[in-house]
């Protein structure tokens, strides 16, 4: 993942041919003075921040544990992670289900908490966890981080 400062025009995302696609329905709905998704082809998320911002970015990898059925949905047998900051924006990136999914954060009472689709990964110290919203009697999965890579700003 290429993470890039463009100045006043955002923060740049280079991502999977995918990810850009998922987000051309909101093209069509009007979002586009918000969120600008690139063709396919160019696997590009800008997402303007005003005012401009240092963006932070923290690689790290984790071990999960937990329910088969909510493994089977994550990377094996690690879980790389990139956080991503910029003042009042925050994003967490990861695989789930064999494709790159873009985690939001939304309100919690402690630690960091994203959401993306029907995904959770709330993240607090070294452990964090993950869950499918709605799914019954899945437990989430204990996360234990094993290694966290010097953190980058304005890249």
């Amino acid at each position: 993942m290429n993470v890039r400062n463009a100045g006043k025009k955002g923060l740049t995302l280079k991502v999977l041919a995918g990810l850009a696609a998922a987000f051309g329905v909101l093209d069509g709905a009007g979002a586009n003075t918000c969120l600008a998704a690139k063709s396919a082809a160019a696997s590009t998320l800008n997402i303007p921040l005003t005012p401009a911002s240092q963006v932070q970015k923290i690689s790290t990898t984790y071990r999960c544990s937990g329910s088969q059925e909510l493994l089977d949905k994550l990377a094996k047998p690690l879980v790389s992670v990139t956080y991503l900051n910029a003042r009042a924006v925050s994003l967490a990136v990861l695989q789930v289900e064999g494709e790159t999914q873009v985690f939001s954060n939304v309100i919690s009472a402690s630690g960091a908490r994203y959401t993306a689709n029907r995904f959770e990964w709330w993240s607090k110290g070294d452990t964090a966890f993950f869950s499918e919203v709605g799914a019954e009697d899945t437990k989430s999965l204990t996360c234990q981080e094993t290694d966290k890579a010097a953190s980058r700003k304005g890249r």
